[in-house]
Parts: C-alpha cells; structure tokens; sequence
C-alpha cells in the first residue's frame, strides 16, 4: 500500500462513521449468546454473518459438523443445538492465500459482572460484555476492515479465507480441528485472530483436560458412621494434588511470554499449570453423598510431551489412593496440542505480521509465548501451514473468561488498521 493510502486508510478508521459501523457489528455479535456449554446458538451467527459477507463480495458456506463426529470428540453430555461453521472465501487474483481465522463461542458469563453480559455497555473508552476481547471483536475488526477495502478499492495482497468456527472454548475438538481434517484450510498462511494483542503469539501450552471421581458409601445423614462421604474425601484429595502443583509450576518454557505479563506475576517464560476448577457432589441434604467429581485442567509447555504428563498425573493419583484409601476414577482428555513457531527473522510470514501490527498499534510486538492453548496448534499438525497469533485485547486488561471482560476501543480501531495493513 502506498503512503498516501495508508493515511487515507487510517483517517478513514479513525472517522465516526467507522466506528459507528465497528461498535454496531460487534454489539450484534455479542447479543447473540453462543457460550458453550451447550453452544445453542451457533447457527444463529453464522446465519447472520453469511449476508454481511456476501454484501462484501465472498462466497460463503455454512459448514455443520456431522453429528457422529462431535459425539466422538467432545463431552456432548453438555452440549445442545447443531455445531455450525462459517468458510467465506474472496479471490482477489493474487499469488498467494490466507486463512483468517477466529471462533465464535464464548465461554458462559458466569457471576460478578456489572454491566449487562450479552447487552454491550461502553464507558471510558472500552465496550464490555462477553466476548469483546474473546474473539469476536476481532470478527467485528475483519467486517470493518474489508469494509473499507471495499469501499477504497484496495487490492488484495492474498486471496482470503476466513474461518469463523465454533467449540474451541471446549479445549477438544473444535470446528477448526474439523476444518484441518476435513482439507478446508489452504491458505499458503494461516493467522489466528485469537489470543491477546500484547505480541505476535508463536508459542502456546497444550490444553489437558481432566475429570475425576471420588467415590464414597451412600447413608442417612444422621448416621454418617454408616457410609463414606464423597465429598469430605474429595476435600482431601484436591489437598493432595497440591504436590502436584507445585511440581508443575517448578517448570518453564523457553518460549518468553509478553513483557506485561513479566510485570504482572515476575515469570519471563510461558509456564505449564494445574488446575482443579470444578466440584460437583451430593443427592440431598439429608443423604451422604455417594461420590462427588472433580473437574480441572492441566496446561503444559510446548517442552513437555503429553504422554509424560498423563504418566506423571495418574501416579499422583495412584498415590493419593495407596496414601489415603481413598476410592477414585480419573479419566484424562487430551484436548488441543502445544504450539511452537519459528520466530526467527527468517520466518517470512512471522515478520510480516509483526511489521503490520508495530505499524498498526504504533509499538513494537516482539513475538511471544502465551499461558493458554488454541486450536490453531491441532489444525497446523495437520495442514504444516505457517501461522501465528494477535488478537485484538489485552489479557492483562479485558479480563477475557472473567466478568466484565472488555476491550478498548482504540485496540479495536488499531486492530481494524493491522487487518488492512496486512492484506493489501
């Protein structure tokens, strides 16, 4: 893009119509609630998004993961409704191809929230609801940014295929991991428009998730002697898999991790974690509980192997019963792998996105690892496409998967500039 463009581009960005146009989308996204569990609303979005492309000139396809597939790969006892999907393609006549992709789910509002979740509020210069930051602001950013190139007639640097896809708040199977196995992905490059904008992720912890149930002897409550209580059982256990945690947080990546990260908690490198993060038990209050189950989730470092994590789990486990006599199930699910990216300055596609996001945000984004996992890493196992990450918040500020996440609206605009400056 020449100069005189990239003025014209960012002036026009900066206009309110512009922003009237951004905030408007991305309210309408938000408004329909697609958290999963159960992820109800999937075909709802879609069938919204599918016009607004169409009016910008790609061809669209809902893509519906057949049933037997997601049966096989996710928890479905907790899911609801058909598990749809968004390919929109553009051919712009250039030499090479994108995939731009982000997901459409959320995760559930849970409690605490001061603003209305799926009802946007702005104040002081940010938009708040559930999934401004994760991801669908980022949705709303790609709809204004081929808006305008559009409306400026500006060519297209890449021929375009964005990958709008669902389930990856699961951390097992998603729509992209479905995408990969099915061929859909064939861009020379792939960018991922998840994760946070504080670098351009490379790097990311593979995602382990991990139920657990403890079991104990049903009776009346006013005879506790006369069975076992579950749940008294599994306050020991989570007490001992503090031995574990520990163990795990001992651990570091070489990866680093964003310099706001480094601020807020002193680590320099993505670490792997251990979390218990959901308890369920008991029938009644008069009825000791016959077994309670533990839910949680393992991160590991690109360094770790999965099959040294699933070892090293099940003998604490092993050791918690052989200790305590204590009954108990665990089931383990790997979910989506590590991911690890060259990041040399040699890595073409690496380097072209950082360019575009320093000029965007008028920072440097070094390249970093990130704490949490993406589907991205499951897709180019399959697809060896290059691929990195930025997404349009801030971790360490929108507070995304917590109440009142949110998004300054100036990241949104500068987003809308890095999408433009990277494709034309």
């Amino acid at each position: 893009m020449r100069i005189g463009g990239e003025k014209k581009v960012k002036e026009t960005v900066e206009k309110k119509e512009t922003q009237k146009y951004l905030i408007g989308c991305l309210k309408d996204l938000i408004r329909i609630p697609t958290f999963v569990p159960p992820g109800e609303h999937y075909g709802e979005i879609v069938d919204w998004l599918i016009p607004v492309f169409n009016d910008l000139g790609f061809k669209c396809e809902r893509v519906d993961m057949p049933v037997d597939i997601y049966e096989s790969r996710q928890r479905t006892e907790e899911l609801s409704g058909v598990r749809a999907n968004l390919l929109a393609t553009k051919d712009y006549g250039a030499k090479e191809s994108v995939d731009v992709y982000t997901h459409l789910d959320v995760v559930p509002a849970g409690e605490g929230w001061s603003t209305p979740p799926f009802e946007p509020v702005i104040k002081d210069g940010r938009i708040y609801g559930r999934g401004v930051a994760d991801s669908k602001g980022s949705v709303a950013s790609l709809l204004t940014a081929l808006r305008i190139m559009n409306e400026q007639g500006l060519e297209g640097k890449y021929n375009i295929r964005v990958a709008l896809t669902t389930d990856e708040e699961l951390g097992l199977y998603s729509g992209l991991c479905f995408f990969a196995d099915e061929g859909l992905l064939q861009g020379d490059y792939l960018l991922c428009m998840d994760g946070d904008n504080e670098g351009v992720c490379v790097a990311t912890n593979g995602v382990m998730n991990w139920e657990m149930k403890v079991l104990g002897r049903s009776c009346h409550s006013s005879m506790p002697f006369l069975g076992v209580n579950a749940i008294e059982n599994a306050a020991v256990v989570i007490r001992e898999l503090e031995a574990l945690k520990k163990a795990v947080a001992q651990r570091e990546s070489k990866v680093p991790c964003s310099s706001e990260m480094t601020e807020i908690t002193g680590q320099k490198h993505i670490k792997p974690v251990f979390n218990v993060t959901m308890i369920n038990g008991g029938v009644k209050e008069n009825l000791i509980p016959p077994s309670c189950t533990l839910r949680g989730d393992r991160r590991y470092i690109p360094e770790e192997a999965v099959e040294d994590v699933v070892k090293e789990f099940e003998a604490a486990v092993e050791t918690i019963k052989t200790r305590r006599g204590i009954d108990l199930e665990l089931y383990l699910k790997p979910g989506f792998p590590p991911l690890f990216t060259d990041s040399d300055d040699d890595d073409e596609w690496v380097t072209r996105v950082k360019d575009a996001a320093s000029d965007a945000f008028g920072v440097s984004k070094e390249t970093i690892g990130v704490q949490g996992g993406l589907d991205i890493a499951y897709a180019v196992k399959k697809t060896h496409q290059p691929v990195c990450a930025l997404g349009v918040g801030s971790w360490t500020e929108s507070n995304a998967h917590g109440p009142d996440e949110n998004v300054r609206i100036s990241d949104l605009k500068n987003y809308v500039k890095f999408l433009i400056r990277l494709l034309t």
